[in-house]
């Protein structure tokens, strides 16, 4: 001990500390630019094909024109249209045309480590038969996935339960889930139900897709509801969060308080968000102040800060970090290392797209990390509309589109092809 009663410093021990635990860091973060790594699953040809078409996605005017005619080729059964886009997007971003046919893509995706979060694809039928028809595929996904170890979990979007109209005319009430009388909407709660209890039992997963903000609320009471009654023993059901939304993130700690208060245990999915310009648009239409965040460094400031709250709180917080920005997920990673927190922990999973991001899903994979892709399935005039946004999505040369394609030149250019 010091003579003044502190105790004596080890600056060379306390230097080596730091310096190891960098390294502890470095060991801990996958490399998301092995590119050997990433594409070892795709063959020669099939690794062309694929930076054939992400080129073809990379010119704008050529996907507009494409997504548009493809769409009314496939929906006039104009001869060749259908496999076209089966041999080109649909391959690339759509597992099957059902959980059956989508196998192979599971089975590949578990000899990389990866589990499949089942999404049926098609658009929603707003009639009492086409939302029957849409509860008893997910219930068949539910069923699927009990009976399949790689794949852990469904998709459902409540829009597809209950009319788009009746969630809208709820938004601004509190929902009495004791006494609804509103046969509707009574109706759209018992088809959740179903699918949650069965997922409950079968011990699978739900991820509840986030919504137009003028439906959220409902959505978010509904989910809230069902994670009080399934989310008692384990995780079963998830909420979404779009944290381009300025209001999510207080949102996020009230329902974590709440789930606190009310016993059960709280499941989310943070994404940053896909329906930033249908928002806007409607702001500016009805002279409504905009849910959206001013700036795209405000979105990545509340999911960082979405992310660390839910690693802070991973105990009774299960997250899925479902986001496709590599530093948002190099960040989380250094967290975890930060506060000695299990690569493996049950709680904590990442998640992509399914034909998206191959560096970061399997390289996570790679270094024992939970990650899962979310695998659109359904036929090829289904999934159509979902295909489009896709493409579109990938039109951009730069940020993570850009990198995908530089990342498959650098593959093709390593093979010697």
């Amino acid at each position: 001990m010091k003579e003044g009663g502190g105790p004596v410093r080890d600056f060379s021990l306390a230097e080596q500390v730091r310096k190891d635990f960098t390294e502890q860091q470095q060991r801990a973060l996958p490399d998301f630019s092995d590119t050997a790594l990433t594409f070892r699953h795709l063959s020669d040809s099939r690794l062309l094909g694929t930076r054939r078409l992400f080129r073809l996605m990379g010119n704008r005017y050529l996907t507009k024109l494409m997504g548009t005619l493809g769409m009314r080729a496939v929906e006039w059964s104009l001869p060749g249209a259908s496999w076209m886009v089966r041999n080109t997007v649909y391959k690339q971003f759509v597992g099957g045309t059902d959980f059956e046919d989508a196998q192979q893509s599971i089975a590949q995706l578990a000899k990389r480590g990866v589990d499949s979060i089942l999404d049926y694809g098609a658009e929603g039928k707003h009639t009492r038969s086409g939302m029957d028809a849409s509860m008893q595929e997910v219930l068949r996904a539910t069923d699927f996935c009990a009976k399949t170890d790689a794949a852990i979990g469904s998709v459902v979007k409540l829009s597809g339960l209950v009319r788009f109209s009746i969630l809208e005319s709820y938004n601004d009430k509190v929902i009495d889930f004791e006494n609804v009388t509103d046969p509707e909407l009574k109706e759209g709660i018992a088809r959740l139900d179903r699918i949650c209890k069965l997922a409950n039992e079968q011990r699978t997963e739900v991820y509840l897709d986030a919504e137009e903000s003028w439906i959220q609320s409902t959505v978010d009471q509904i989910a809230e509801y069902m994670m009080a009654r399934y989310n008692r023993e384990r995780h079963t059901v998830f909420t979404t969060c779009q944290m381009y939304r300025h209001d999510r993130l207080a949102y996020l700690k009230a329902l974590h308080l709440r789930s606190r208060q009310n016993g059960f245990n709280l499941a989310l999915k943070i994404v940053r968000g896909a329906y930033m310009n249908k928002e806007n648009k409607r702001a500016r239409t009805f002279d409504l102040r905009t849910p959206i965040q001013p700036t795209l460094e405000a979105t990545h400031r509340d999911f960082n800060a979405a992310a660390e709250y839910c690693l802070e709180h991973h105990q009774d917080i299960a997250c899925c970090l479902a986001s496709h920005n590599e530093e948002s997920v190099v960040r989380h990673i250094r967290r975890m290392v930060d506060m000695g927190v299990a690569r493996d922990h049950p709680n904590i999973r990442f998640s992509q797209l399914l034909g998206m991001s191959d560096n970061l899903t399997f390289n996570l994979a790679e270094g024992g990390y939970n990650v899962s892709k979310y695998m659109v399935y359904g036929p090829v005039h289904e999934v159509l509309p979902y295909l489009v946004r896709r493409a579109e999505e990938n039109t951009s040369v730069t940020g993570e589109a850009g990198r995908e394609l530089r990342m498959l030149d650098e593959e093709v250019a390593r093979r010697g092809l």
